[in-house]
């Protein structure tokens, strides 16, 4: 826990540190380039190993996203690195861009279905949540094929469950009331 803890601090240290600098976009791609940067495990490993001396560790990062990412971006990732918490960079991209859109008044929906939705439908689930919210929609999707027809849709803390496993539960908990 104190780990999502961290990377909500440093993802709000950076939000408000790009609206005073009027960065969001620049920080937007800062952060996304360094979240790709981590995914290389190679990397990650050897900016978390606390035998690395700190200096090494900066050459390093240096060299490999000095002139792609700026200077306040670059401090930070030298900054967790020196803590051995290179691997929050992902979680504060994530974060950063949860607050980014909030800012922008974008609501963020996941839908679940039991088969991938095509562009078509994924439009239209868009349009439709678009329209409960009140606001612009940025659509996540992911397949769970137990949920076995239907969808699921999370718009922050609401749940829709449309899912034919749910109804198919609700008809179970009837029945056994009716015995």
């Amino acid at each position: 826990m104190p780990r999502a803890a961290s990377a909500r601090r440093y993802a709000q240290a950076v939000f408000e540190l790009a609206l005073e600098n009027n960065e969001l976009e620049r920080w937007l791609e800062d952060l996304t380039l360094l979240a790709d940067a981590v995914a290389n495990q190679d990397f990650v490993e050897f900016l978390s190993e606390p035998r690395v001396p700190a200096p090494s560790k900066l050459e390093v990062i240096r060299e490999a996203l000095g002139a792609s990412v700026g200077p306040l971006a670059l401090n930070l990732i030298s900054l967790l690195a020196t803590r051995n918490l290179v691997h929050l960079l992902p979680g504060i991209a994530d974060l950063y861009q949860e607050a980014l859109d909030a800012q922008q008044g974008i609501e963020r929906a996941e839908v679940v279905s039991a088969v991938p939705l095509d562009d078509a439908q994924r439009q239209s689930v868009s349009e439709m949540i678009g329209a409960i919210s009140s606001s612009e929609v940025r659509l996540s999707t992911r397949v769970e094929p137990s949920i076995v027809g239907g969808m699921i849709v999370r718009i922050g803390d609401r749940v829709i469950d449309g899912s034919t496993r749910a109804k198919l539960r609700a008809m179970r908990r009837d029945l056994a009331e009716r015995r």
